[in-house]
Order: C-alpha cells, then structure tokens, then sequence
C-alpha cells in the first residue's frame, strides 16, 4: 500500500462530517489546510481561491490519532557487553550512572531516523504521530513525539522531550542487581532521591558531574512514562512515585478493570492496549474443571476493560502496543461493542495523548492553527464506517486498497445524461457514452474507493477538459467535476448493475457478562470492599493467650474493629450480629513471625551481600490465595520476610490478612519496621553452584566480618548525617550534602533502636558470633528465627536479651541442621526465651496450631504455653502485642472461632475476623464453592458456544503465587537451591 503526495499544500476538503473534537460535530463542512496548518473550518462550502479541493460527500474528517507507546524509528542501540559470570559491578562510562539498567541519559529524539516502511503500521490504522523511545532498562530514557508524515528526523519531531520512561524491568543489562522486583523498585527509588540531592547541591564546591543525574533534574515537571510486568504494577509504580510528588502515564495490562478503586485514589492516567485475553482451551471434558476461574473471567470481561475504565472516570490513551496491527480496528470495535463510547475512544487517541504530551495546542482537534494531520473515512469510523486516508502535513494520502470500481453507472452532467463506463485489464480504460458518442477517459486512477479521471467534453457543448473525482459509497459514485470553465459540480453516479459489496466491520458480542467481579478476581474473591461490623459472641471457651488463661461460658461484643467488652451473659446491644460460641472456642488470631506468602517478583535480592534498601512492602500480593488459605487456618497477622540469600536482606512486611483488599490495605499500619538477615549456607553461596564464587562472603568466618564491616559503614553514614544537620544553615550552602544511601540508613535505625533485626539462623557458632557482634557494636537482635540449635545456646540468649522463633518438629534436611531436635522450643521456653513456631511456608502456616500442639507431646509444654507459641509470643517479637496476639478489651478485633479445642488435630476453624470483619467463614465458604462452580460452568458453556478463532488473545492471567522458600532465586518462584528453608 503506498503512500505518495497528490495535492498541492493548499487543499480543501469538501462536503465531509467534521468531528472537530470528541462529541462536536460539524456536518456539510469544508476544511482548508495550507502550509501544514488547517486554515479553517467552516460549516459551508466555501473553498478558497486557490486551494485545490477534495470533495468527501459522505465521509468523515477527525484529527490524526496519536499512539502514546512505540518504538518507532529507533533501532535496537549497542550497549556494553561483559563476558564475566555473574557480575556484581561494571565501571560506568564517563558521567553515567554505574548501574547499566539507568539510562536516563538518554534523549532518543538524537537517534530518530523515520522509517516510510515501519510507518505504515501506524497509519493503517489512523496513526499520523507516535510518542516513542527505545524500551530497554529501568530508566529508558527521555522519548519523543514524531509525525509519521515523509520527511527527514528534524521535521518530524515535535516534541523532542516528554519526560523519562520508566520500567521495573533491568532489560538487556548484565548485572546482576536487581535481580527482583523490589531491586528494581528500590534502584528507582535510590537514583529519584539522588536525582534530588544532586539538584539541590548545584553550585557548590566539589559537585562531580553525572550525566544520568543531571538528566533527572526536573523528573516531577513532566509526566513519567511508565511500562510494568504485573498486572499490580500500575499500583506499585503511583505508591512509589508519589513519594516524588511524581505523577506517572501507566501502560495497561488489559487487566485494569479489576482494580478501578484503587486507580480512582491515584487519579491513575492510563495508557491501555487493546490486549484481549485469549479464549482458554477446552480440548476435552476434563479442561472446563481444571481451567482456572480467573482465566475463565479475564476472557469474558477483558474487551470492556477500556469501557470500565472509562466509566470510572479515569482519562486513558489507547494504543496498538502489544497486539498486530491489523488487529487494532477490530480490537477497537470489540470494545465499543462491550461499552466504549465513540466519543471516549476517540479522546484515546486524540485529545487525551496530545495534552499528556504537552502538544494540545497543535494535535487532538480540527481546528484552525492546529497541525494539518487528519484522519479520513466513509462513514463513521466509530460505527461500521471504514478508514480511507490521511492528511499528513497537510498532504492528502489515499489508504484504502483499490475497490473493485469497475462498472456502468448513469451519470447526469447538466442536461446530459451519459454513461460511465470503467474497465480494467492490465490498466484502467473508460468512455462516457451519449447515445452513439464515445468520450475516452485519460489518467484514469483509483486510490482506494476513489476514481480520478479526464474527459474532453467538447461534443457536449463544454470545450475543454473536465477534472472528475467520484468515490464509491454502497451502489453509487458521488463526487464533483471541475468543468473548463472553472465551475465546479457535483455529481452522483448510480450503478447499472450490482458493484462487488463493501466489507462490512464485524459486530463484537453483546456485553451480557455472567462472570462475577470481585477482588481479587478469581476463587474466593470478595464482591466488594466491606467495613468492620459488629458482632456478639455467646457462649465461648475463650483462649485469652493472657494470665487469665482459658474462660468457659464467655461472651465477647465487637465493634469499630475492636473488642468492646467480655464476660458473662452479656446483653446483646441493638444493631448487633449474634455468633453462637456454644460448644466452639474463640481465640485471638494466630501470627506467624516468619512467612512467604503475599508478595510478587522475587523473595531475594541475592545480588549483593547487603540489600537493605529492598522493601517487602513494595511487593505485596494481595491476590494470593494462601492469604485465604491461612485465614481457614485462623491466621490473622503475618511477617513476611525477604529471603537468606544474603547476610543483609531487605525489609519486612508484617501485614494482617485482609483478604479483598488492595496491597496497601494489608500492611500493619501500627507495627515497627523490621529487617531480614541471614546466617549459615545461604548466604555464602554454598549450594548455588560452581558459577557463584565471588560474591564475598564465601565463608562463615567472612559473614561476621561482611556484617561487623557494614554496621560501622552505617556508624560513619549516621556521623555524616549529624555533622552537617549541625553546620549553619550557611555552611550547609557551601558544602556538599552528605548523599543519601537508602542501603546505609536502614542500618542506621537499627542503630538507633528505630528497625528490629529478625535473623536467619541455625547453627551455634554463628549464632554466639552475632551476638558478639552485636554487643560489639551496641545494636540489639530481636529474634533468631529457625534458631534449631538454639537449645545449645538457650542461655547466651536468654541473658542477651533476644527470642527464638522456630520449628516444631523439622530437622536433618541440611548439613547445618543435623543437630536439630524436637525439644528446641521446650528448652528455649525454660531458659527464659521468648519462643514462638513459625511457618516459613505457603502450607505449614494453615497448621500452625497443630505445630504448636506439638510440643506438648514432645516435652510436656503445657496448652497455654503452646498456644501462647502462635499467638501473644509471636506479637511480641514483632512489637505488635499493644494491639494483637490476646484476647483483651481495647485490642483489635483480630478472632478465631474453632469448632474443637485449638490444639487438637479434630479443630477446624468455623470463622476468622480481622479488625472485627469476618474474612473467612466456614459456611460463606461453602457457598462459594456451589456458587463458582455454577459460575465456572456457565463460563465453559459460552467459551464452547463462542466461535471466534481458538488463536485470537493474548495470556492475561498471571501465574498462580509461587512457593517461596528462604533461598529461592528469580523472580517467579523456579530457582532455588537445596532444601527449602
């Protein structure tokens, strides 16, 4: 399909229905373009003198589409290459930032060249300019905006800087940090602060020059265009951003529609592909059970992602980003069929990228001043009308293949009536015929549905050549003719016989949905977000996990999240749920010191010895379904930690399991921060294979020396930060601000008694080793978690002050725990420990009260004390017991109602409340399960009945969560080494 230039540079478009801008219509109008510009736009048929005029009866004129997220003309730049494996650091080049995966350097309108050839899958479908940079690393680079009209690079460009694009994905970088998803979010958030300081230390003495810094400067002014992995992305990118004051244009999932409450409190701007999930595979009877319901629903509800999101009020650009491109037109109207409005898709592509991209002076509208770069169709291009050209820089550019126009029409000119006759062989040939005259046509073209052609028409009484233009619409030929004197006709042609039909656009499914939408978006999900309710508990055994002990016969009122009041034969207040306890035992939730649930993109970042500056929290996942699996299991309250892959890990999350909400509605609002690190094999790469040997250190010897080398590099860090808060505010004009190092600082606020340390740890030496250390070094360790020769070192500990979170019954699974015995918790206990059992996995944490019964059958632990092993002791070392882990008047609501004495194998839980909601219940769960199983086969019977093509989609359901182990490696669950643990 070639694009070439027709018309003179002053042109006007004649008898065309102007969609001026999205829901403003101006019909039987006449647009003029000269030098590039639209001149006018006028609702009459006035044509300048001069201007060369197109006549478009029946076709529509709207301003050129803008696609928001590309490539284009860019080619795939020569990075640095290394040979060594793995490697940890590379010597940046010249003022560059040392990590490779940072480009933010980078202005990708330098390295512009138009490509006529990679245009066309743009203009194809409307495209006259895209918004590009080549997307490769974390920071990208700055990107452009260029017109896909022929020209050289400086001509095409019209925006030559529109902010930086941004990624959680390292790309073609070779090294190995970050290897996560929260070493990525961490690396953005390190270099954004660094981006600030260097701003602010301008001026002074001393200031060495960083290119990728200095680029940043202004990174708040203007939007930062961002591009995730996961479906949660775009949340993660807005949490971490509006640290910056920053404001990001997220690209899509498809997914979005799943999280509009959420994206509604950001003030989310979208960019959304028209990606579809593709229509799960049902080979055989089997398939329709085991097919997952998440999938199930992403195939039915994905078309009208783009109409919720609308619906939602949220401003979104649309793009052809991730699909073929001859796909986006029927993408486009699938989704209009599934609620997207003509005038929404329209500002997609117009209005709402052209004002993200700092150009809604020039693009977006037909409007006089405005860029002379138009899209053309029959008939209304947002209902069953078709695409036929462009108007790039103001040159008029047929698109449409050639219609089959060859034909007889009767066509009236004046008083006569003559027939057009149109053939083709090799080449077009014509008459017009008036009785037995024959006037022969000459340059004879078809662009599309159009027919160009001259006729001398002296044998009519009109001396000269005439000028006709005439194009197809159904069963006739309408159109004008410029006759020799000047005056200009229009004309219409009426086929003799039936001309080949027009292709019609298909007509997308009724959006008559039969999934449900909840969240999270599959088994178990919750319709909609609930508050706390109240609740009147009759009758219960209570476990208080307190001296009280266990009370028989206990009433329990809950209200505003919290438990209101307990006793006897309470009165139940007006407004009030009543639960029967009678016969059943109500305990305070359990906590579990030491999980892997809940998070996406990697437990470790093992690429350095110390990642400190990692956050758990930035990778919450509250779709998992082991955060419902552990609440039937009454958990309430867990600390999810980063792996022990290396001595100095990243921070904990220590969240409560409010199943249905979004990420940051699981943090624990009122709980300290903490940190992960990590003792024994692990960390010193002793079972990651012959390829990983040089990260440093490689010995136990040499972890207590990596860690004693990093608290005194904290010690000097904080002594910086002192010494220059203590300066004049005019010394501090002229002396370099110490700069921040988020790796440095969390090690700072262990310090300072601020951030509690929780260690991986098995064996005695090294156990004794960073207690030393810590004496040395006057910092405390809150808990040994795993600990299983604790029972070795019971008394060391006791007088040091630590706890010991551990297992109940694990041993010999590895070298270092050879020595592990089943008393360990006993014998911590009756040293004085605060002892707790952990799960440290995504099953054994739906068990925990059958781990901690197991005490009282190894060593005789008494079932309070037991008990207390899950639940007050475990609240204590995580600094969360004012609120959680006892059953008392004042805390939280956080309960679990057991159908047989918690301890006992026989027990299962009847119902679990968080902040006095009820996340799991027995009964709700039964439910559930008939009512998705309706809905699943419902799904099955219309994906059996769709008969669109088995291949058409995209994979849009992410992976189910992993099973993360302390040393697993990558960022989706399939790498780890040894044993778990």
């Amino acid at each position: 399909m070639g694009i070439s230039e027709h018309t003179p540079n002053h042109t006007a478009l004649s008898q065309v229905t102007v969609v001026t801008a999205p829901g403003e219509i101006i019909n039987n109008a006449t647009v003029v373009l000269k030098d590039g510009k639209i001149l006018s736009v006028s609702p009459s048929h006035s044509v300048p003198e001069g201007a060369f005029e197109i006549a478009l009866p029946g076709h529509y004129v709207y301003a050129g589409f803008i696609d928001p997220f590309t490539q284009y003309g860019l080619s795939q730049p020569q990075w640095q290459e290394y040979n060594e494996f793995p490697l940890y650091q590379v010597a940046p080049k010249g003022a560059e930032h040392p990590n490779p995966a940072v480009k933010s350097h980078w202005q990708w309108a330098s390295q512009f060249q138009p490509d006529p050839d990679q245009a066309k899958q743009w203009q194809q479908n409307g495209f006259t300019h895209v918004h590009s940079a080549w997307q490769d690393g974390i920071f990208r680079g700055q990107g452009f905006v260029a017109s896909l009209a022929p020209g050289d690079s400086s001509e095409r460009t019209l925006n030559a800087s529109t902010g930086h694009w941004l990624s959680f994905d390292k790309g073609s970088s070779e090294l190995e940090y970050p290897s996560s998803l929260m070493g990525s979010m961490a690396l953005i958030r390190q270099t954004l602060d660094d981006a600030l300081w260097y701003r602010q230390q301008q001026g002074k003495a001393g200031l060495a020059p960083q290119a990728s810094l200095s680029a940043l400067a202004g990174f708040n002014k203007t939007p930062l265009w961002f591009a995730g992995g996961y479906p949660d992305d775009v949340l993660r990118i807005h949490t971490l951003l509006t640290e910056f004051d920053a404001q990001p244009v997220v690209l899509g999932s498809g997914l979005e529609f799943e999280r509009l409450s959420a994206l509604s409190k950001y003030r989310a701007r979208l960019i959304l592909p028209l990606k579809f999930a593709a229509k799960p595979k049902l080979d055989n009877a089997l398939d329709g059970a085991d097919v997952r319901l998440m999938a199930l629903r992403h195939w039915e509800r994905s078309p009208g992602n783009a109409a919720a999101v609308a619906q939602a009020g949220l401003p979104f650009a649309l793009t052809q980003h991730g699909i073929e491109a001859d796909q986006f037109w029927p993408r486009l109207r699938q989704a209009m069929s599934h609620g997207l409005s003509n005038e929404d898709a329209l500002a997609a592509l117009t209005t709402t990228p052209a004002q993200w991209l700092g150009l809604a002076g020039q693009l977006g509208k037909v409007a006089p001043g405005y860029q002379a770069d138009l899209v053309i169709s029959q008939g209304d291009l947002f209902a069953e009308g078709r695409l036929h050209g462009l108007v790039l820089n103001g040159h008029y550019q047929p698109l449409e293949p050639n219609a089959d126009l060859a034909g007889s029409y009767q066509l009236d000119l004046e008083q006569h009536q003559l027939i057009l006759s149109v053939t083709r062989d090799q080449q077009w040939q014509g008459t017009l015929e008036q009785g037995e005259a024959a006037i022969e046509l000459h340059r004879i073209r078809v662009d599309g549905n159009t027919l160009h052609f001259q006729a001398e028409l002296s044998e009519l009484g009109l001396p000269g050549i005439a000028q006709f233009t005439l194009q197809r619409q159904q069963q006739r030929l309408w159109g004008s003719v410029h006759l020799p004197s000047g005056e200009q006709l229009t004309l219409q042609a009426r086929a003799t016989a039936t001309l080949p039909p027009e292709a019609e656009a298909p007509a997308g499914p009724e959006p008559e949905y039969v999934s449900q939408l909840t969240w999270p978006n599959g088994a178990f999900g919750v319709p909609s977000a609930q508050g706390p309710d109240r609740w009147h508990i009759k009758g219960a055994t209570v476990w208080t996990s307190t001296e009280a002990g266990v009370l028989e016969q206990q009433d329990l009122l809950v209200s505003a999240g919290k438990i209101e009041a307990m006793g006897e034969n309470l009165i139940t207040p007006k407004g009030y749920r009543v639960v029967d306890g009678r016969g059943r035992h109500l305990t305070a939730g359990i906590v579990d010191e030491h999980a892997h649930i809940a998070l996406q993109g990697g437990i470790n970042e093992a690429s350095d010895n110390n990642t400190a500056e990692v956050r758990i929290g930035d990778v919450l996942d509250p779709s998992d379904i082991h955060i419902y699996r552990a609440l039937a299991g009454g958990v309430t309250t867990a600390q999810i930690l980063h792996g022990s892959a290396n001595p100095i890990g990243g921070q904990s999350a220590i969240i409560k399991l409010r199943w249905g909400e979004q990420a940051p509605d699981l943090v624990f609002e009122q709980a300290p921060p903490a940190i992960k690190l990590a003792l024994g094999e692990n960390v010193k790469q002793a079972n990651w294979g012959d390829s990983y040997t040089s990260r440093y250190p490689q010995t136990r010897m040499g972890v207590e020396a990596m860690l004693r080398d990093a608290f005194t590099a904290a010690r000097d860090y904080q002594r910086q930060q002192q010494a220059y808060q203590g300066l004049r505010r005019t010394q501090q004009s002229q002396q370099l601000a110490p700069r921040p190092n988020h790796r440095l600082q969390p090690l700072v606020e262990i310090l300072e008694r601020q951030r509690h340390i929780h260690v991986h740890s098995y064996v005695q030496s090294e156990v004794l080793a960073l207690i030393h250390l810590a004496k040395e070094l006057d910092f405390p360790v809150q808990t040994f978690t795993h600990i299983l020769e604790g029972y070795k070192v019971a008394q060391e500990m006791a007088e040091f002050g630590t706890s010991a979170s551990t297992f109940a019954d694990w041993w010999a699974y590895k070298f270092e725990v050879y020595d592990a015995i089943p008393q360990n918790a006993c014998l911590l206990t009756e040293a004085g420990v605060l002892t707790s059992i952990n799960s440290d996995s995504n099953d054994l944490i739906r068990k925990l009260n059958q781990e901690a019964a197991k005490s009282m059958m190894y060593c005789g632990m008494s079932p309070e004390q037991a008990w207390n092993m899950v639940t007050i002791n475990p609240a204590r070392q995580l600094k969360v017991d004012p609120w959680v882990g006892s059953i008392e008047v004042g805390k939280h609501a956080d309960l679990v109602l057991w159908s047989a004495p918690p301890l006992s194998v026989y027990a299962r839980v009847e119902q679990t409340w968080v902040d006095g909601q009820s996340r799991f219940s027995r009964s709700q769960d039964r439910e559930l399960r008939q009512q998705q199983a309706k809905e699943r086969w419902q799904l099955v019977q219309k994906v059996l009945r769709d008969d669109g093509p088995d291949h058409w989609g995209e994979v849009l359901t992410p992976p189910p969560s992993p099973t993360w182990h302390c040393e697993t490696l990558g960022q989706h669950g399939h790498h780890h080494h040894g044993h778990h643990h």
